[in-house]
C-alpha cells in the first residue's frame, strides 16, 4: 500500500507544526521546545519542518509573534460591543480582558511575558511590531478620553517624558505624552497582578472571587487615579 502523502496527512503543515509547538509548551515549557520532538508527534521527518521553520528560533519567533497578535485581537474584540463615549468600562474592560487572554492562554503569555529561553534572542525587527500592537486598544482608549476632555492631563518630568519619548515615536502618537504615560503604567499594573496570578502568588486569597475583587478594585483605583471619566 503506498504510503499517504504529507498533503494528505497535514493539508495544512504549518498550522499543525504550531499547534504541536504549543501542545509542548504548555506541558513542558518553552525552554523543551524541539523540531524533532514536533516532527515524531506528527509522523513526518524533521526536514519537513525546515521548509517553514529552518530552525527553532525561527518557530520560536513565529510562535511569540502569533501570541502577540492574539492578545491584541482579544483586546480589541473586548471593546467591539462596548459604548464609544463610556472611557471607564472600556478601560475596565481591557484590563479584566487581558487577564482573561492569559489565563485562558498559559503558555502563550509565559512564551512572551515569562522565563527567557536559553540562547535565544528574539529579533525586534520582527517581533517589535506584533508586540506593539498588543498596545494599541490601550492607548487608543486612554486617547480617545483625552481627545474628549475626560482625562486628567498631566505635565510629565523630564526623567518621564524622555522615558516615553521612544513609545511616542513608535507608536507617531500626536496627542499629550501623558496619554502613553497612562498606558504603560496602566499595563505595568495589570500585568503584574496576571503574574502574580499564573505564577501562584495569590494563594493565601481565598478563591477566584477574592482575586476577582483585586482586579476590579485595583483597575478602579487606576482609573479615578487618571481621571477618566464618562
Amino acid at each position: 500500500m503506498p504510503r499517504p502523502k504529507l498533503a494528505d496527512q497535514h493539508p495544512d503543515l504549518e498550522s499543525a507544526i504550531k499547534e504541536t509547538a504549543w501542545q509542548q509548551i504548555n506541558q513542558n515549557g518553552a525552554a523543551s521546545l524541539s523540531l524533532r520532538a514536533i516532527a515524531r508527534a506528527l509522523g513526518i521527518t524533521a526536514p519537513a519542518i525546515y521548509n517553514y521553520f529552518p530552525n527553532r528560533d525561527a518557530l520560536v519567533t513565529a510562535l511569540i509573534v502569533d501570541a502577540y497578535l492574539s492578545l491584541a485581537e482579544s483586546q480589541q474584540q473586548a471593546l467591539v460591543p462596548l459604548a464609544q463615549d463610556d472611557h471607564p468600562l472600556r478601560l475596565r474592560t481591557l484590563g479584566l480582558a487581558y487577564r482573561q487572554w492569559a489565563l485562558s492562554h498559559p503558555g502563550h503569555y509565559n512564551l512572551i511575558f515569562g522565563t527567557p529561553i536559553p540562547n535565544y534572542h528574539a529579533p525586534i525587527e520582527i517581533t517589535g511590531p506584533a508586540a506593539g500592537q498588543s498596545m494599541v486598544a490601550l492607548i487608543q482608549t486612554i486617547d480617545a478620553a483625552y481627545r474628549a476632555n475626560k482625562l486628567n492631563v498631566v505635565e510629565l518630568s523630564p526623567e518621564l517624558t524622555q522615558m516615553v519619548s521612544p513609545w511616542i515615536e513608535k507608536f507617531e502618537y500626536s496627542g499629550h505624552p501623558c496619554v502613553i504615560h497612562y498606558a504603560l503604567a496602566n499595563w505595568a499594573q495589570i500585568h503584574g497582578l496576571v503574574s502574580l496570578e499564573l505564577f501562584g502568588h495569590f494563594t493565601a486569597l481565598d478563591g477566584s472571587k477574592a482575586t476577582d475583587a483585586l482586579f476590579v478594585t485595583e483597575i478602579n483605583a487606576t482609573i479615578e487615579r487618571i481621571g477618566i471619566r464618562k
